[in-house]
This record gives C-alpha cells, sequence and structure tokens, in this order.
C-alpha cells in the first residue's frame, strides 16, 4: 500500500494515532492530507484537517506553508475557492495556534468577507486568546501599515499591495 493509500485509509477510518505515525515518518503525509480536505465528504475533509493539525507537531514550517497557501486561496484575487480553509485552520489553531500568528492580520482583514467572517472570527480568537500579546503586536502593526497607507506585512510577501 502506498503513503497515498495509508493516509487515506486513516483519514476515512479516523486512527489518529496511526495518522500521526504516518506523518512524523514522512512529510509527503502533509500534501496528501491537504487534497483530501477539500473533499465533498464532511467527515473525510475534517478528519484530514485534523490530521494536518497532528502534522504541525511534527513539521511546523510545513504545516505554517500550507497555512500561508490557505490564507492566499481565500482571497478574491486568488481565483480559488477555498470553502475548507477556515474550518482546517480551525483545527490547526486547536493544536498548534502559533502556526497561525503570522497570518493573523491576513485573517482578520478577511473576516471583511461575510462567508468567511464568523469562521474566521473564531479562528482570529482562538490564537489570541492563547498568544494575547504577539496577536495584539501583530494585529496594531498590520493596521498602522495600512492606516499610512501600505499595506501588511504578509500581503508583501505574498506580493500583493
Amino acid at each position: 500500500m502506498s503513503l497515498r493509500e495509508m493516509v487515506a485509509e486513516a483519514v476515512r477510518q479516523r486512527r489518529f494515532d496511526d495518522l500521526e505515525s504516518l506523518v512524523e515518518k514522512d512529510s509527503r503525509s502533509v500534501r496528501y492530507l491537504v487534497g483530501l480536505t477539500y473533499q465533498a465528504d464532511d467527515e473525510v475533509s475534517d478528519a484530514a484537517a485534523r490530521g494536518l493539525a497532528l502534522a504541525s507537531r511534527h513539521h511546523p514550517g510545513l504545516v505554517r506553508e500550507v497555512v500561508r497557501r490557505l490564507v492566499w486561496a481565500m482571497n478574491d484575487e486568488s481565483g480559488t475557492y477555498a470553502a475548507s480553509a477556515p474550518d482546517v485552520l480551525r483545527r490547526i489553531a486547536e493544536i498548534s495556534p502559533e502556526a497561525l500568528l503570522p497570518s493573523l492580520p491576513d485573517l482578520m482583514r478577511l473576516t471583511a468577507d461575510p462567508g468567511l467572517h464568523d469562521r474566521l472570527v473564531e479562528v482570529s480568537r482562538m490564537v489570541a486568546a492563547r498568544f494575547p500579546r504577539e496577536a495584539a503586536r501583530s494585529v496594531q502593526e498590520s493596521l498602522a501599515e495600512c492606516g499610512r497607507g501600505g499595506s501588511t506585512r504578509e500581503s508583501r510577501r505574498l506580493g500583493r499591495p
């Protein structure tokens, strides 16, 4: 059985201990989990999101990159439909809220979208509750930059004004 098949099977059967073991042994599992978060079956999508959260324990940099891409996918400019992104971010925030700290200003900005508002406010509150000083500083810096007509650090990194 291939790694992709083992990850998919662990997700479908909600065997999170097995899933965490697979992720710990091979970082390629993260790629397969991301793909499974787009499944139409809500249980599969949620289990894959939980698997990504578990992966943050073993591959934090890789999961931060997944977070960055999910945030970008929720932007209108991306042309991507990322309906499951807020739910994936919520699962990651439950286990590793620090993975979302760099993206917090963009998450706050994205709450302006009525379809994302409630879920992203929930995620932002989870991160801010765990890291109140860092979250406050991050959001304040972002607001100050935007108030001066500038762009946020994250938007510059993503090549946006």
